[in-house]
């Protein structure tokens, strides 16, 4: 699968649901940017006012600082990865509706 935003390729979208996440977690996901960066372990959450958001990466330091493994550092770069994750969700939750006979 592969999707573009803006001028950003973001290729290799894989998205898995989580059946009971804690925090408004939906899945995790990973793709591939430009062709050439990899990036997992992202998270799909759901905020307690509806809306679906990434969370990356972090690391809590001894003193309870974050430090984050990686994430978008422009806006442009935060959508495109965004849209192509949020899509494929999208597409999961279509494909694994209530009526739907098939798991994604």
């Amino acid at each position: 699968m592969k999707h573009e935003s803006s001028n950003i390729p973001i290729t290799d979208i894989k998205v898995r649901l989580v059946e009971a996440g804690s925090d408004g977690l939906l899945a995790w996901a990973s793709c591939v940017v430009s062709g050439g960066i990899k990036l997992d372990n992202i998270a799909i959450r759901r905020g307690k006012d509806g809306r679906l958001f990434l969370t990356y990466p972090t690391k809590r330091t001894p003193r309870g600082g974050m430090h984050h493994f990686f994430h978008p550092i422009s806006v442009v770069a935060s959508k495109a990865v965004e849209d192509a994750l949020l899509t494929r969700l999208a597409e999961l939750a279509k494909a694994w509706s209530p009526g739907s006979t098939q798991a994604p």
